[in-house]
């Protein structure tokens, strides 16, 4: 797997990746520990939980997704959802990507 530039991997481009990897977990929702395995294994970054909870709580406190406390293996965890703002949101920053750098399929 190619390995992505961490230090792009920020901003626009951190919350947009965000609000794709939990608007895929659907109606289960997905934990920060989660989030972080699932950005290792599909962009080959390692972040650390400094990382994403402040981007996390943005996000949140913007209503782009929301969160609700459940028992995780004995333990309380914090699981994410995407709102439909958040949808809305992701669309639009897929949408204009695609006019910046166009795909072309061969």
């Amino acid at each position: 797997m190619k390995k992505l530039n961490k230090n792009i991997f920020h901003g626009v481009i951190l919350e947009s990746i965000l609000l794709k990897l939990i608007n895929e977990a659907s109606d289960e929702g997905l934990h920060g520990y989660g989030i972080l395995k699932m950005i290792q294994e599909k962009y080959g970054i390692r972040m650390g939980a400094s990382s994403i909870y402040p981007e996390l709580k943005s996000l949140e406190k913007r209503g782009l997704i929301k969160s609700r406390w459940e028992v995780c293996l004995k333990r309380a965890c914090k699981l994410y959802k995407i709102t439909t703002q958040g949808q809305i949101l992701l669309k639009k920053y897929f949408l204009e990507l695609r006019t910046i750098i166009p795909v072309s399929v061969n």
